[in-house]
């Protein structure tokens, strides 16, 4: 049997003094080879708990997409869709000066002009429409092509001069100067 301190007996202060610097730098080493591995089993237990959440986090959001689809497919019998289509379907955004016109059935009711097409139509509360449409143009033209499509579609909701002329910016002689 191998007696420690009778072999350490044996040897030179030197020798006695190198194995215990040596076995103090095993010990040191140990501890760091240890308290690394402590560290990374920290770090990668919490990584792990970072990974959970997040996937938890996933399942509440797809679980309540579910849900709030079902409702939507009960109250328009359609899915929502999602931001991503929503984003990828979505126009740019450009106010819009032009010429507008109200349509009623199959008839143009009324005809107007805006630099802000959308929000002009939106003040028509009180006029008898179900659509409408717009041609754009640069707002120094808008009082020459609002009169040509008054005088040409004499629309009832436009104002009267008299029996056979409606209210527009400019007589259609007027417009048609331009056009010579």
């Amino acid at each position: 049997m191998f007696n420690a301190t009778h072999h350490m007996q044996n040897k030179t202060a030197e020798e006695r003094k190198a194995i215990a610097l040596k076995a103090h730098a095993t010990r040191r080493r140990n501890k760091e080879e240890s308290d690394r591995l402590r560290a990374n089993a920290i770090i990668y237990r919490d990584g792990l708990y970072d990974n959970i959440r997040v996937l938890e986090e996933n399942r509440d959001r797809l679980e309540r997409m579910e849900l709030l689809s079902k409702r939507a497919v009960e109250l328009t019998n359609k899915t929502l869709l999602s931001e991503q289509e929503i984003v990828d379907s979505a126009s740019k955004w450009k106010q819009a000066t032009g010429v507008y016109f109200l349509v009623k059935g199959d008839k143009v009711v009324y005809v107007g002009q805006s630099v802000n097409v959308y929000s002009r139509i939106a003040q028509h509360q009180d006029k008898d429409f179900d659509r409408f449409a717009f041609v754009a143009c640069d707002k120094g033209l808008l009082d020459n092509l609002e009169s040509l499509y008054i005088h040409v579609l004499k629309p009832e909701l436009n104002g009267n001069i008299s029996d056979v002329r409606k209210h527009a910016p400019f007589t259609l002689d007027k417009v048609l100067q331009g056009v010579r």
